[in-house]
């Protein structure tokens, strides 16, 4: 069986109906997919083109994607650096005993703080932050040490950016 014929044949599970009970994104919503995480822009008359469907049916399965929530928005990808933010700093940071909603509320609160995720391990929190100089990062954690430990990497590069999960 050729490569290309295994593609469109391929079905991926998402745990979500959107055509059948047996709960899957099949090849052309993977396609469309992959074509808006690149290019969030496209035209749907393009997007159609692409994918091989009318623009219509195109505008259908990405509104019922969104219904279902896989897509659950648009927007552009920012270079942080372009902006004066020239140091990227992951903060793991661990609350004191009954410190968890004030930790959680200067994390929410901090600008410079970019995403956050809670995690299992040692830490509980793990922060993606930008700042323009070491000086605004020790600014950043000084904001979260009243309510708890913290431990600081600077980010010398970035081997993988957000991509989008296997189809």
């Amino acid at each position: 069986m050729s490569l290309l014929k295994n593609a469109v044949e391929e079905k991926v599970s998402v745990g979500l109906d959107l055509r059948s009970e047996g709960g899957v994104l099949d090849h052309i919503d993977a396609a469309i997919l992959r074509e808006l995480s690149a290019d969030a822009r496209i035209a749907r008359a393009e997007l159609a083109r692409r994918v091989g469907l009318s623009a219509p049916s195109v505008a259908d399965r990405v509104r019922r994607l969104e219904d279902v929530g896989i897509i659950t928005g648009y927007g552009a990808r920012i270079d942080p650096s372009k902006l004066g933010y020239g140091l990227a700093v992951l903060i793991r940071a661990r609350p004191m005993p009954g410190e968890m909603a004030n930790m959680i509320a200067v994390l929410q609160a901090t600008p410079q703080i970019v995403s956050c995720d809670r995690v299992s391990g040692e830490d509980c929190f793990v922060a993606r932050a930008h700042v323009r100089d070491v000086a605004e990062m020790e600014a950043v954690i000084d904001r979260i040490v009243p309510f708890g430990a913290t431990n600081s990497s600077i980010v010398q590069s970035s081997p993988v950016t957000e991509r989008l999960v296997p189809l």
